[in-house]
């Protein structure tokens, strides 16, 4: 069975994931796959927006499939890893470039990689009750697929917390830090589906704009300015500091520094680096060729093969090969 559904309703080309055993991870295949029917959609001109969704209530995509990434590193498969990434990047590009609408449907999960399936586009649809993360600081990773271009540039400037803890947001919380673009309920999307199918592109202006509630509560803006004030420090250490402080009494902030303690502190290096140097680029294409080299040191590092262990596998307590 075909882990990508391709079809064309109307002036609309839709590409499904289509793996919800597995949350839709994407395997290596699962991204070629994308990328022709990406291609398919481009070159064919009835295809007047594209939309990528999932058949799955749980998730949209839970990210890369890092368990079989873990095997590659443990049996040193460099070469391998290597062209996954390049390929899984050269997506990331192709669809920040797509001549036509790229609009994604997210509901349940979107982590990792299911967010470079969608981050990327013209239009990123949320329902209210979708979870968005860039997790992979937990498992000895950093935010790649264009996480570092996103995330230096984020509203509020929330990247680098959101990197650091791997913290997830709901909604229309996921539109104030600019991972998504309209928060719609999901008991409208199939009218916001027929307009496209009918109307193509110009659905976006007449029916999305009025069917989208952005509206984040008072406390989350409030929140988000705590945040900022916390992540501004330079470095981890001060970081770890000043949240340590913070939480003796602020819940938040003991909720962040919890999460913090439990993640790779060689991968939260890594990702304030990467997100340092991303916001010296000029572009996503600049970002994405650094990230790769990262993301060839980083699974080499002992650190990321012990993080998908713990979480992934066994799921109990990480033991890190690094400090602080």
């Amino acid at each position: 069975m075909s882990h990508i559904l391709i079809e064309r309703c109307g002036l609309v080309g839709y590409i499904t994931l289509n793996r919800p055993e597995v949350l839709n991870s994407l395997s290596h295949t699962m991204i070629s796959d994308i990328q022709s029917a990406l291609d398919e959609h481009i070159a064919d001109t009835q295809v007047d927006v594209i939309v990528i969704n999932s058949n799955s209530d749980r998730a949209f995509c839970a990210g890369g499939d890092m368990k079989a990434t873990r095997l590659q590193a443990i049996d040193q498969q460099w070469d391998e890893l290597q062209a996954f990434f390049k390929e899984e990047y050269a997506l990331n590009l192709a669809i920040s470039q797509c001549p036509k609408p790229y609009i994604s449907f997210i509901d349940g999960i979107a982590m990792g990689g299911g967010l470079g399936l969608s981050v990327h586009g013209a239009v990123s649809i949320v329902s209210k009750t979708a979870r968005l993360a860039m997790p992979e600081t937990a498992i000895g990773f950093f935010p790649d697929v264009g996480g570092t271009y996103f995330l230096s540039r984020a509203p509020h400037d929330a990247g680098l917390w959101l990197a650091l803890t791997g913290h997830s947001v709901l909604g229309a919380e996921a539109v104030a830090v600019g991972l998504a673009t309209h928060c719609v309920d999901k008991e409208k999307w199939p009218e916001l589906v027929s307009a496209l199918e009918e109307n193509g592109r110009l659905a976006l202006d007449d029916t999305l704009t009025g069917l989208a509630d952005n509206d984040i509560s008072g406390e989350f803006a409030s929140t988000l300015e705590q945040r900022r004030s916390w992540f501004s420090e330079p470095d981890l250490p001060s970081i770890f500091k000043t949240l340590t402080s913070a939480s003796k009494d602020n819940d938040d902030a003991a909720k962040l520094l919890k999460r913090m303690r439990s993640n790779s502190p060689f991968a939260m290096n890594l990702t304030i680096q990467g997100l340092s140097d991303a916001k010296k680029q000029k572009d996503l294409e600049a970002c994405l060729k650094l990230e790769l080299v990262a993301a060839d040191t980083a699974v080499r590092h002992d650190d990321f093969v012990e993080g998908i262990r713990a979480v992934l596998v066994d799921k109990d307590k990480a033991q890190w090969h690094s400090t602080v």
